[in-house]
């Protein structure tokens, strides 16, 4: 009982707030934007906003479960988890859900799972647990190139589903990189680059 409550006292429930304000807000606003009035009710399973309201009482599960678990699980098992991931990310190429030109989308009866979700996740785990190693030096150009296939091997799978906007979501993973002396320059660089793209598009 006591370690449940010190699990409980450690949450930042000033995020946990955050969290739900802005899952009641995506709520509302997909109830407003497919409302039918033959079938009212939010909690109707057979409209978007019954699915939503699902999903929504599944994280709040998950929360919990994901609280209970002791963390010793997420290192032993982080990649794992991220090698599951990518073989997701592989069966949707093979077996995915055509939506608005994505590939990107497994059908599990009524309902549809985005495995690049999940890899987000997933990638930001095993990261961690490769950066948490001992004697990681970010100078080492081995240690940034493997650094770099965990953060883009999801990605190179997540755009050959034609979902360029989830791949580019990962470059955000080298952000993470900075805080373990990675140098600034190369994000200078990639500054530049893209600026001179969108200044060639212009």
């Amino acid at each position: 009982m006591r370690e449940k409550n010190s699990i409980l006292k450690n949450v930042d429930w000033w995020l946990v707030g955050l969290y739900f304000a802005l899952a009641l807000m995506g709520w509302m606003s997909v109830y407003a934007a497919v409302y039918n009035p033959e079938h009212s009710s939010i909690f109707d399973m057979g409209e978007r906003y019954g699915k939503q309201a699902l999903w929504i009482g599944t994280s709040v599960i998950l929360i919990f479960i994901i609280l209970l678990i002791d963390m010793k699980f997420f290192t032993s098992f982080a990649y794992v988890i991220y090698g599951a991931t990518l073989l997701l990310l592989v069966a949707v190429l093979v077996m995915g859900k055509e939506v608005a030109g994505s590939k990107s989308w497994i059908q599990v009866g009524s309902f549809a799972l985005q495995p690049s979700e999940f890899a987000k996740f997933a990638t930001n785990l095993a990261l961690a647990k490769y950066l948490s190693s001992i004697q990681i030096n970010l100078k080492d150009v081995k240690q940034v190139i493997r650094s770099g296939v965990i953060i883009f091997a999801p990605s190179v799978f997540i755009f050959l589903q034609n979902d360029t906007g989830s791949a580019l979501v990962y470059f955000s993973f080298i952000l993470v990189l900075y805080r373990e002396g990675f140098s600034g320059n190369f994000l200078v660089f990639g500054f530049l680059l893209a600026l001179l793209f969108i200044l060639t598009l212009l």
